[in-house]
C-alpha cells in the first residue's frame, strides 16, 4: 500500500506532498496536470524490490514505464524557469520510506529495510490491449518496440490462469460483470474470447467497452486483484457508455472492501459523482490537480467532490447547464 508521496522537480511537478488513503484515490484535473504521471510513478515504486537492487530495479522500471528519449532519466526532471538538474521523490510504501534523487539515473537512494519485496500493482492503461495480445509478449520481449511497459505488464497479468477457489465476495463481483458482458472470458492460443449463450466471439469483434469490463473480470478471476493488491486505472470511462459507470464504481468499491487500494485518473463527471453517491463507509478521497500562477502543478483534496476546488469537470457541466437555461429563457 502507498501511504504518502512527496515530489520535487519531477516532470510537471515543482513540489507536491500528500498522504493517500487506503481505499480509492481519485485524481481529476485539466490535461497536462500530471495525473497519469502520478499513477505511473507510484506504479514504478511498487513494482521495484530488493531481489536484486532496489534502486537499480527502480531506475529500470521508471525508464520502461515513462520511455524518455535516449533512455535518459534526467529528461523526467522538471523543465522551465530556474530549471533544476535534480529531482527528489519520497514514497512511504507499506510503512517503509523510500527516498531517491534522480539525475541522469538514480544517484542517491535510501531505504531502511533489507527485505522489501515488490508489491502486487496492476496498471490498466487508457488503451485496451487484449485484442492486440496475440504475439505481443514475444514481440515485446525480443524486439525494441516503443511501447510503455504498462502495456506488456497488463497483458501478462491477463494471461494468468484463474484461481481454483474463488471466495464468495469475489464470485459476486464476477457475476455482476458477467451479467453486463453477457458471458465469461475464455483464452485459446493467446486469443481472448467472450463466451456467451450464442457462442464464442473473438475480442477484435467485441465492443471495446465490454473488453475493459472483461479485463477486470480476468484480473479478479486470476487473483491479480486480491487483498493487498493495488490497482492503477487511467481513465476508466474511456469507451464506456456512461450507463455502465455505476457498475464500474460498484465493482471498484467492492474491491476496496476486500482490501485493494485504488488510484484513478479521470475526466468523467459521472464517474466522480457515482463514487460520491455510492461511497457510504468506503475509504475515498478526491484530488484536484491544477496549474498555479507560476505554471506549476498544485493540488487540493477533499473527501467530497462537491467541496473540491478547482473542479474542471464540474465547471464544464455547469457551463452546459447555464447555456441550456439561457436558451430556454431566450437570453442572448
Amino acid at each position: 500500500m502507498i501511504e504518502h508521496i512527496e515530489i520535487k522537480n519531477f516532470t510537471v511537478f515543482e513540489s507536491l506532498k500528500t498522504d493517500l488513503v487506503s481505499g480509492v484515490n481519485l485524481f481529476i484535473g485539466a490535461n497536462g496536470t500530471g495525473k497519469t504521471h502520478l499513477l505511473k510513478l507510484l506504479y514504478s515504486f511498487q513494482s521495484a524490490g530488493l531481489k536484486n537492487d532496489l534502486f537499480k530495479d527502480l531506475s529500470s522500471k521508471l525508464y520502461r514505464v515513462f520511455l524518455p528519449t535516449e533512455t535518459l532519466l534526467k529528461r523526467l526532471i522538471r523543465k522551465g524557469k530556474g530549471q533544476k538538474n535534480k529531482a527528489f521523490i519520497s514514497v512511504i510504501r507499506n510503512g517503509e520510506k523510500i527516498d531517491i534523487t534522480l539525475e541522469d539515473k538514480i544517484t542517491h537512494g535510501e531505504c531502511k529495510t533489507q527485505h522489501l519485496k515488490p508489491d502486487k500493482p496492476v496498471y490498466i492503461p487508457v488503451k485496451e490491449m487484449l485484442a492486440n495480445a496475440p504475439g505481443f509478449r514475444s514481440l515485446y520481449n525480443e524486439r525494441e518496440i516503443h511501447f510503455e511497459e504498462v502495456y506488456a505488464d497488463i497483458i501478462d497479468k491477463a494471461f494468468l490462469p484463474p484461481l481454483k477457489n474463488i471466495t464468495p465476495e469475489r464470485e459476486i463481483i464476477l457475476t455482476l460483470l458477467q451479467k453486463e458482458m453477457g458471458g465469461k472470458i475464455k483464452i485459446k492460443n493467446e486469443e481472448f474470447y467472450l463466451k456467451s449463450k450464442t457462442g464464442e466471439i473473438e475480442f477484435p469483434l467485441v465492443a471495446e467497452g465490454i473488453r475493459k469490463l472483461a479485463l477486470l473480470w480476468l484480473l479478479i478471476a486470476n487473483g491479480s486483484l486480491d487483498t493487498g493488491a493495488t490497482l492503477y486505472w487511467d481513465e476508466p470511462e474511456t469507451n464506456l457508455n456512461p450507463s455502465m459507470l455505476p457498475l464500474v464504481v460498484k465493482v471498484l468499491l467492492a474491491l476496496e472492501r476486500i482490501g485493494v487500494q485504488i488510484f484513478i485518473a479521470s475526466h468523467s463527471y459521472v464517474l466522480m459523482k457515482e463514487f460520491e453517491l455510492q461511497r457510504k463507509d468506503h475509504s475515498l478521497c478526491f484530488y484536484s490537480l491544477y496549474k498555479d500562477e507560476n505554471d506549476s502543478v498544485a493540488f487540493n483534496k477533499s473527501q467530497t467532490c462537491h467541496n473540491l476546488l478547482p473542479n474542471k469537470i464540474a465547471d464544464a457541466y455547469s457551463r452546459i447547464y447555464d447555456l441550456e437555461i439561457e436558451q430556454a429563457m431566450g437570453v442572448k
